[in-house]
């Protein structure tokens, strides 16, 4: 079943993460994470939201976000 979409009220910060069940890593080669960087920069440039911060990790990954506008947070790929 989909999850329901949620409210996003800009100008909020927003944490969003990413991880793979059982501890298995998410990032195998340093080529995964170049790869991923570049995907985030494609994302900011087709939605322009505000990228605060990142961490990618082995396993997991984490973004701070902050729409500029209600609803902008759900306009970034998934």
């Amino acid at each position: 079943m989909p999850r329901r979409s949620r409210l996003a009220a800009g100008d909020l910060a927003y944490h969003v993460l990413k991880h793979r069940g059982g501890r298995l890593p998410l990032f195998e080669q340093p080529a995964d994470y170049a790869a991923s960087e570049k995907i985030l920069a494609e994302a900011h440039a087709q939605t322009r939201i505000r990228i605060v911060a990142y961490c990618l990790m082995p396993n997991h990954w984490h973004l701070l976000l902050s729409p500029r506008q209600d609803g902008e947070l759900s306009e970034v790929p998934r």
